[in-house]
C-alpha cells in the first residue's frame, strides 16, 4: 500500500465525510421523490405531501413513546 502524505489524507477525509453528508441527508429525499414519481398502485390513494407529513409525525409520536416507555 502506497503511503499518502499528511494533505492527501486530510483530502480523503473531506472526501469520506462528504459522502457520509450526502448519504444521510439525501437518501429519505431521493426515496420520497421517486415514490413520489412513480404514483400510487392500483386502488391506492394518491401520495400527497400532506399525507406524507402526517405519517411522519405518526411515526415520529410511536418511535418516541417506545423510547420514553
Amino acid at each position: 500500500m502506497p503511503k499518502l502524505s499528511k494533505e492527501a489524507k486530510q483530502r480523503l477525509q473531506q472526501l469520506f465525510k462528504g459522502g457520509q453528508f450526502a448519504i444521510r441527508w439525501g437518501f429519505i429525499p431521493v426515496v420520497l421523490y421517486l415514490g413520489f414519481r412513480r404514483g400510487a398502485d392500483p386502488g391506492m390513494p394518491e401520495p400527497t405531501i400532506w399525507r406524507c407529513y402526517l405519517w411522519l409525525l405518526t411515526l415520529n409520536s410511536k418511535t418516541c413513546f417506545i423510547y420514553y416507555f
